[in-house]
């Protein structure tokens, strides 16, 4: 069972957790051969941590690695090599910053990246992000814990539904974990903006767990769908109990703690995914619906 650290129990961890975690992205996005939706850049969980998996460099090709039980990154390159550096006390971003260029060059595997946070309030390039920020290793496995127990619902309730998707993953712009379902209908994206132009250019519904941030501290599940849906949803209402769409945000949520509430946790998540899965999906008229959710037929055992 997941523990609820809500966002303002570990603000400065969770800070610099996430700009690690975009440098590692960043990496990602500069190396790797592009796929839709970005589907090439997202960050994966290990039983200690996040990596970015093996990273196209030749014979130096390597990959990065966020180790939460020792407080640590490294990388290691394909012939066995390694560097990497610790997180600590009064350490600033742009210090980080220089330990993972430094990690890099020792490797040979110099990246060029941009330097600027994406898809988050701050737009502070990590060499100038001078302030100091204490880390609390226990809050960040803390936070793992509950991304871990995300994870496999997220995965239980998306691996059985047939057609394109992306399996849960660890999305380093937003910090969150989360798995898409596309229908396979066409829909660009009506605005500009590299980001939104890649990433909403198909039909689909994102079910992801998010940690929170400072004006929400409540680590929550939530359901985005695309095209966003302008009309109010909550008119038809959602469960279970706890459960909301936000007309704002045009976004279903229902909060780790409604959640851990309920008599049966999982069922209450599963009902959760489901219902909002099934009124987007008739609001939206959804084709080959019958097909998408045919059941498999793969035995456990063979």
């Amino acid at each position: 069972m997941a523990k609820i650290i809500n966002y303002n129990e570990w603000p400065e961890t969770a800070y610099t957790l996430h700009m690690i975690a975009q440098m590692m992205g960043k990496v990602k996005l500069v190396r790797m051969p592009a796929q839709p939706e970005w589907g090439h850049v997202v960050l994966h969980l290990t039983p200690q941590g996040l990596t970015t998996g093996l990273i196209p460099h030749g014979d130096r090709s390597f990959s990065i690695a966020l180790n939460l039980d020792t407080s640590t990154v490294f990388a290691q390159t394909v012939s066995g090599d390694t560097a990497g550096f610790s997180l600590r006390n009064n350490t600033s971003v742009s210090e980080y910053y220089n330990d993972f260029k430094k990690m890099l060059g020792t490797l040979m595997c110099d990246t060029v990246i941009n330097e600027v946070p994406q898809e988050m309030g701050s737009k502070i390039p990590f060499y100038d992000d001078i302030d100091k920020r204490d880390y609390d290793g226990c809050a960040a496995k803390d936070f793992f814990r509950m991304y871990v127990y995300a994870h496999n619902a997220l995965l239980d309730f998306t691996s059985p539904f047939r057609g394109k998707k992306v399996l849960p993953s660890f999305f380093w712009g937003t910090f969150d974990v989360s798995a898409i379902l596309f229908s396979g209908k066409p829909s660009p994206y009506p605005g500009s903006g590299v980001i939104e132009v890649n990433g909403f250019d198909e039909q689909f519904m994102e079910f992801g767990f998010w940690a929170g941030d400072e004006s929400l501290s409540d680590p929550s599940f939530f359901i985005m769908p695309y095209p966003f849906i302008k009309d109010d949803m909550s008119a038809q209402g959602v469960k279970p109990e706890g459960a909301i769409w936000s007309p704002q945000k045009m976004e279903y949520f229902f909060p780790l703690k409604e959640a851990l509430s309920a008599p049966d946790t999982e069922a209450a998540i599963r009902e959760f995914f489901q219902n909002a899965f099934d009124k987007v999906t008739k609001h939206e008229n959804w084709e080959c619906i019958d097909w998408f959710t045919e059941p498999l037929t793969i035995p456990a055992r063979r």
